[in-house]
């Protein structure tokens, strides 16, 4: 990772219209403080395009547990979107996160339809929907959690 990645992260973060100000400030957090720890806390694949970032995705691994992940991020730019993209990068985090040992990976999400597509790649991969919290993130926000075993 380079340090002008950040800038990249928060710009195709808030280019997908989905995330909210404060989403797209810990999106590039979470890529400045990975830079500044180097921990490996969390792990990052990207996907160059032309312009930049087509798409990237965040997982690491859940404190506590045994071989569990959790996928913190997936974006797709707009310019990248309905070309397989996001199926692309789920699949290179699924591999990432199998070839360190991990046996599951968890993803939360947001109940808003603004979300739907990411509903349908975790379903569509064959991530089960686990939970459904309502009201979670703000009033008529809830929180969906999808799992799947690797």
């Amino acid at each position: 990772m380079r340090e002008s990645d950040a800038a990249a992260v928060e710009t195709l973060v808030d280019e997908t219209g989905v995330f909210n100000r404060e989403e797209v400030a810990v999106a590039k957090s979470l890529v400045l403080e990975t830079l500044a720890r180097a921990n490996g806390e969390y792990h990052f694949l990207f996907a160059d395009g032309a312009h930049g970032i087509d798409g990237y995705v965040c997982f690491g691994p859940i404190a506590g547990t045994d071989r569990r992940y959790e996928l913190y991020w997936i974006a797709v730019s707009p310019r990248g979107s309905r070309r397989g993209l996001g199926r692309r990068l789920l699949k290179a985090c699924e591999d990432a996160v199998r070839e360190a040992g991990g046996t599951h990976i968890f993803a939360e999400t947001s109940t808003l339809e603004t979300y739907a597509p990411a509903h349908a790649l975790y379903l569509a991969a064959g991530y089960a929907l686990q939970a459904n919290v309502p009201d979670y993130h703000a009033d008529g926000d809830g929180m969906l959690i999808f799992s799947k075993r690797l």
